[in-house]
């Protein structure tokens, strides 16, 4: 255990669960521990899991709570249990069935509690709802009844104070349904994956070396302070005003629309003049450079998969909306499967480089649904087993989506939709309000290429500007970039106008 507690949990109603005393918090991790080790060996067991769950709920990380109790009301809801040799009978004869109606109830009431405290109220109320019908369980039906109602008027609530701000109807859905915790780096997480390692500076500029030629690119600690661990990209040589000095062949993109034209499985670039087939499916690819990427990456996961019932929801989308988050979570977890059982996710070269916005009061957004039922689903369909593969626990699912929302850049294509996308390289560049470099992206792929806004010296640092602000005061680009750094923009010419003021 390498971080300190720090609780995911922000509060807006008493009914909450409260903070744990200081001196329970050494004992809740031991338990936790416990429980941990516990369920390697007895994966299977409802009980366990929902233990570690109502443990995680006690220190204030009600995601991590909500992940646990899903998969025990999942043990709960299934007549058999895989086994290594097939699928074997969930065993009873040693417990009641009082005893297992207990189990399910504790179970429930905490998945309803941890969706409450993440305030995805809309699905608690749905959760809850649900199980009113529940045929054969009296005592669980009445304490769903009970739950729903109380949730209706805390909705309608929630209903009248969003209502001003308008928007499309998916936008309106998803403030009222979309719940949201605290970003942290949670206790149990490795160092490493806390910050970026020596090995992933070295992988990124590996990776810049064999881009335009000459090499234009580098990775190093960016000249912003005082930020820790603030990486930036930097001129390896001189470089001319318009100067193309990147290319950037995301294999991270996730277009929402069916596209009826041949297209580029990586990155969907159509009409295809020349397509590139591959031996083991019916996949195209623009060029050399978009098949070996894919390959290496996330293909031999989804190669003949199936994942139209995900990208349906998403079809026609205009705008970045909730049914985008699991397109481009597939990708990502794809080339996690593909990389296999040895490589843990977060060391993934392609999740490892994304700094994770946490510690700072950030809040991102976090549902049942898009947070832990479809990843499940997701990794179920890849063939992975969610009760043993520990290294896709919800810490680590929540983790790698926290990275995505913090890096991710999304646009309306006219030829794709709505398409997001977390590229290799435009996360690592630093925001300024007077950028020296831009990227642009042409109609109907997800590739980009940065262009030099000026001549820029050997050693300089790159910037590109996450939002146009160049004719804005600072007081408005400081409120403007908020979202994105929690506290003022520390870019020169942001630090120089301060200076000013200050004379």
């Amino acid at each position: 255990m390498t971080q300190p507690w720090n609780p995911s949990l922000y509060r807006t109603h008493d009914v909450q669960t409260p903070a744990p005393a200081a001196e329970r918090v050494d004992g809740l991790f031991e338990a936790v521990n416990k429980i941990s080790t516990r369920l390697e060996a007895e994966p299977y067991d409802p009980a366990l899991w929902t233990e570690r769950a109502d443990l995680y709920l006690q220190l204030n990380y009600p995601e991590l709570a909500v992940g646990d109790a899903y998969r025990a009301r999942l043990l709960f809801e299934r007549s058999v249990s895989p086994s290594y040799d097939g699928v074997q009978e969930v065993p009873t004869e040693n417990a009641s069935l009082e005893a297992k109606e207990n189990e399910r109830v504790k179970a429930y009431t905490t998945l309803g509690q941890a969706l409450y405290d993440c305030h995805c109220h809309w699905e608690c109320f749905e959760f809850w709802l649900g199980l009113t019908q529940e045929k054969g369980h009296p005592q669980l039906s009445r304490l769903a009844f009970t739950k729903a109602n109380a949730l209706k008027q805390l909705l309608a609530q929630k209903r009248q104070a969003a209502a001003p701000y308008g928007g499309s109807p998916q936008q309106q859905r998803d403030r009222l349904r979309d719940g949201s915790v605290v970003t942290v780096h949670y206790p149990w997480m490795e160092e490493r994956h806390c910050k970026r390692s020596l090995e992933v500076i070295q992988c990124v500029n590996e990776e810049l070396k064999s881009n335009v030629q000459p090499p234009a690119c580098r990775l190093g600690k960016s000249t912003l302070a005082p930020l820790e661990n603030m990486l930036g990209i930097f001129a390896t040589r001189g470089v001319k005003k318009g100067e193309c000095i990147l290319i950037d062949r995301t294999t991270t993109g996730a277009a929402p629309a069916p596209l009826t034209s041949p297209h580029c499985e990586n990155c969907y670039d159509a009409p295809l003049t020349a397509p590139m087939n591959i031996s083991c499916c019916k996949a195209l690819f623009c060029s050399v450079t978009c098949r070996d990427t894919a390959m290496q990456t996330y293909h031999r996961a989804l190669c003949g998969q199936d994942f139209s019932w995900l990208s349906a929801p998403a079809a026609s989308l205009r705008e970045n909306a909730s049914p985008m988050r699991p397109l481009l979570m597939l990708r990502f977890l794809a080339m996690c499967v593909s990389a296999g059982v040895d490589v843990h996710p977060l060391d993934h070269p392609l999740i490892a480089r994304l700094q994770p916005l946490a510690n700072v009061g950030h809040l991102d957004v976090f549902t049942l649904g898009e947070s832990v039922v479809t990843p499940i689903q997701i990794l179920s369909q890849l063939e992975v087993d969610v009760f043993t593969a520990h290294q896709f626990s919800t810490q680590v699912l929540h983790a790698i989506w926290c990275r995505l929302a913090n890096n991710k850049a999304g646009s309306y294509d006219p030829k794709l939709g709505f398409v997001d996308e977390i590229t290799p390289f435009l996360p690592l560049f630093n925001h300024s309000c007077e950028p020296n470099v831009e990227y642009q992206k042409e109609d109907g792929t997800s590739t980009i290429r940065f262009f030099a806004l000026r001549d820029i010296e050997q050693g300089e640092e790159m910037f590109d500007s996450y939002q146009d602000v160049d004719d804005l005061p600072r007081e408005e680009r400081i409120e403007r970039m908020w979202p994105w750094f929690e506290e003022p923009c520390l870019c020169p010419r942001c630090k120089r106008e301060e200076g000013a003021v200050g004379v």
